[in-house]
């Protein structure tokens, strides 16, 4: 239904005013029911109000046509792709021994959002622009391990509400549980790799992943 939709560009305005008067229609039964009073009228203005919702989130569902605040859940939908891609950042001390970093670094950015904007514009960065991106992730790597060094939560958003943080979403790897897994001396050079792999041929080989270095920054700062 939502290709068909699509289709009939024409419709388009017709749709934009059905949005509207289903946002103001859903304010305007927002505000009865909250209004002052008791007994069996306010019951039924609260009843309205939640049909209304139920019977316009069924029908942006089916239809497949966002009208906020009613989504549609398609956020994540479709087929599963065949070849996977994902992030890995390595941290280097000063002998060069690399280390993977916990994503959880970035905070508040998530780890997907990150890769996704690596991935669409790497290419367009010039080599000034690769040192910042190595320096910048070099940084919060070792904030990251200074925290961890101290007793403290790596990931910097979790520092009021601890393991009560909501998990981002996709993303709750702890790829650093406690101090012992990063080193006492600082960091001082970063690499990053996209990893890819075919599904069905990892799944029967597990060690059949492609690595592919996007950019490195050692301990001298080249």
């Amino acid at each position: 239904m939502s290709d068909a939709l699509r289709s009939l560009k024409w419709m388009e305005p017709a749709i934009d005013v059905c949005r509207l008067g289903a946002f103001l229609l859903f304010v305007a039964l927002g505000l009865l029911a909250a209004w002052r009073g008791g007994g069996s009228e306010a019951r039924r203005r609260v009843d309205a109000l939640l049909v209304y919702v139920l019977v316009v989130t069924a029908l942006v569902g089916l239809a497949q046509q966002e009208s906020w605040p009613f989504a549609q859940w398609a956020l994540v939908s479709g087929l599963s792709p065949r070849r996977i891609r994902s992030l890995e950042v390595q941290a280097l001390d000063a002998q060069g021994r690399g280390c993977v970093v916990d994503l959880r670094v970035l905070q508040p950015l998530s780890p997907e959002e990150f890769a996704s904007w690596l991935y669409a514009n790497l290419g367009r960065l010039k080599p000034a622009g690769r040192e910042a991106l190595a320096r910048f992730l070099l940084r919060r790597a070792e904030e990251g391990r200074q925290r961890l060094r101290r007793g403290e939560r790596v990931a910097p958003n979790q520092w009021l509400l601890g393991w009560l943080t909501a998990p981002y979403h996709f993303h709750d790897a702890k790829t650093w549980r406690q101090p012992s897994q990063v080193p006492a001396t600082p960091f001082t050079g970063v690499r990053a790799f996209f990893l890819e792999w075919d599904v069905e041929e990892r799944f029967r080989h597990p060690e059949r992943i492609t690595r592919r270095l996007l950019f490195e920054l050692d301990g001298a700062g080249s």
